[in-house]
């Protein structure tokens, strides 16, 4: 849980990591106002990389990579391949003023 910095409001971020360029494992979890994840890239020699989506976001990127490997909506793996996060790339403007 964090609290923004101007209007002291509280929201959750989910924080997945990875240092290697493969999907980002992230569950679906039921519908949470103001819950945000960051991916970040952190590799060894390169630079880190944040992704900032917020959980709408997260959900319609999980049922898109579902769709593409042809997967039913309820199978038990689920996550964002790196080719749907770049477009997220330091969105930090997602995250409460």
């Amino acid at each position: 849980m964090v609290v923004s910095p101007k209007k002291k409001e509280m929201f959750l971020v989910d924080v997945k990591g990875l240092y290697r360029k493969n999907p980002w494992i992230v569950k679906r979890k039921a519908a949470r106002e103001k819950l945000l994840y960051i991916l970040a890239f952190v590799p060894t020699d390169d630079t880190n990389r944040f992704f900032v989506l917020k959980q709408e976001t997260a959900n319609h990127l999980i049922r898109k990579e579902l769709l593409r490997l042809k997967r039913p909506d309820d199978y038990p793996l689920t996550g964002i391949s790196w080719t749907l996060a770049l477009p997220h790339e330091d969105a930090w403007q997602e995250l409460p003023k």
